[in-house]
Order: C-alpha cells, then sequence, then structure tokens
C-alpha cells in the first residue's frame, strides 16, 4: 500500500520511479490516522527517528500503567531507565522483524556450503524469544521473566496501534 499513487509534477530521474518520504507522508496524511498510528508507520516504514520519539512519548504513560498493575512500584525503581528499555525492545521487535544475521534471507553462506539460520529458523524472520531478549535489554533472564507478562501486555498495546494503522490504509 505504501506505493506512489500521485504523479510527479517535478523534474527527476527516469532511471527508477523511486517513493519518497513526503510520498508516504502525503498519502498517510489522507487516512484519517490519529498521531500514534501515523508515528508508528513513520518510525517503522520511514524509520523516522522523529516519529519514533513522539510515538515514545504518546505511549509512555500507558506502557507505565500496564506494568503498574502488575507490579510494586518499588520492583520499578531498580533502574533509572528500566520502563525505557522494555519499550526499546518493544520497538525493536515490532520495528525490525527481519533476521539481522542473515539479512532476512534465511540462509548464511559458509564457505563452500549455504546453511539455514538458526536465528530465523530459516523464515528470515527474527524469532524473539526469552532467552534473546533479556540479551538485548542487558539484564538477567529471571529478572525479564519476572515483568514478561507485563512487557507482553505492553508490546500487544504496540502492536494492536500499528494494526489499526494498517487497516486504515487498507493493509490488513
Amino acid at each position: 500500500m505504501l506505493c506512489a499513487k500521485s504523479m510527479n509534477l517535478e523534474v527527476g530521474s527516469r532511471s527508477h520511479d523511486a517513493i519518497t518520504t513526503e510520498d508516504i507522508s502525503h498519502f498517510l496524511g489522507t487516512c484519517k490516522l490519529k498521531n500514534r498510528e501515523y508515528d508508528i508507520l513513520m518510525a517503522k516504514y520511514v524509520d523516522s527517528h522523529e516519529s519514533r520519539t513522539s510515538l515514545y512519548d504518546d505511549i509512555f504513560i500507558e506502557c507505565c500503567d500496564i506494568f503498574m498493575k502488575n507490579h510494586k512500584a518499588s520492583e520499578l525503581r531498580g533502574e533509572k531507565f528500566f520502563m525505557r528499555m522494555f519499550i526499546y525492545l518493544a520497538f525493536r521487535e515490532i520495528f525490525y522483524e527481519s533476521c539481522f544475521v542473515c539479512q532476512g534471507r534465511g540462509t548464511i553462506s559458509n564457505g563452500d556450503r549455504i546453511e539455514k539460520c538458526i536465528h530465523c529458523d530459516g523464515t528470515g524472520q527474527f524469532i524473539y524469544d526469552d532467552d534473546n531478549r533479556p540479551e538485548f535489554m542487558g539484564i538477567e533472564k529471571e529478572k525479564f521473566m519476572k515483568f514478561k507478562k507485563s512487557y507482553m501486555e505492553m508490546r500487544d498495546m504496540i502492536r494492536d496501534i500499528e494494526l489499526s494503522a494498517l487497516s486504515k490504509i487498507g493493509d490488513e
């Protein structure tokens, strides 16, 4: 759905039909998206740092509420940037689905042979699990498991924002 749909009146290169960030922004601006829906699409598909920051600011209180309903405040004060680490992990999981080890190919070349990538099981989509999530955050697995339920609820809330935005632009 994020393809150029209107003609470009500007003089440009004839070697390819490039879509610009402005084309995407214009299209999304006509879809009656909420701010957070617009931001998640721009952050994920255009890799907009400003949109990622805006989305972070917009959902931070809701994410804190999810954790506060399941845990005591004293548990959450353990580290200065505790909530930030969980939100950034959820962003990583939602924004960067392709396997970074095999670059989304599903295979890795080892000299004279090609092997299936074990990090994505040959699908090209990185498998986020309870072993690598704590590693990405830099915390122990036991600590992550203590907050896993809250993390999954928060991640699902962010994913719901993306799904809502995709449905509004006609991409199920």
